[in-house]
């Protein structure tokens, strides 16, 4: 079965439930890099925290789209167990422009990866209700994954000018 033949079996509660769970994910990864970046580069920590925003705006657009189609149940919350509360990945602040360069980078390709995630979740959709939020996810998160390529060039050649100065 091919990946396309497999997202057109999905049905609407399915595709919401794993909207909400990665979206989730992507919110807590930028809440991380957010707290990482901040002793070092606070304008990296700055953008990680705004495109956590969005997330939860995303988030917000998920459940009210659930709510209207009465899967409201696919996107709630999970009551946190003691479990929970492990940490599933390694948390290091960032200590100098290479870790920086590193962990920018595989944000972008986290960000790319996310973009192609709703896109598909876009080109395989059969509920209509789900159609125009899922195309304006994968656009947003075409437009976060811009903004980090651009972040990262802007930052490379501040570094580039300082370095020749």
């Amino acid at each position: 079965m091919t990946p396309t033949t497999l997202a057109l079996t999905l049905l609407p509660q399915e595709q919401l439930t794993l909207a909400h769970t990665h979206e989730a994910g992507e919110l807590q990864r930028y809440r991380r890099l957010s707290l990482s970046f901040l002793p070092a580069m606070p304008h990296a920590s700055q953008l990680m925290a705004s495109l956590g925003n969005q997330c939860e705006q995303r988030l917000k657009a998920l459940r009210a789209v659930a709510h209207d189609m009465a899967l409201g149940a696919c996107v709630e919350e999970k009551p946190r167990d003691a479990g929970s509360f492990a940490m599933t990945h390694s948390h290091a602040f960032i200590v100098d422009d290479i870790m920086g360069e590193q962990v920018l980078q595989q944000a972008l390709g986290a960000a790319i990866e996310s973009h192609h995630f709703f896109q598909w979740l876009s080109d395989t959709n059969a509920t209509p209700e789900l159609h125009r939020p899922f195309l304006a996810f994968a656009q947003q998160k075409e437009s976060e994954a811009r903004v980090m390529l651009e972040f990262i060039e802007q930052r490379n050649g501040i570094a580039l000018r300082r370095s020749a100065g």
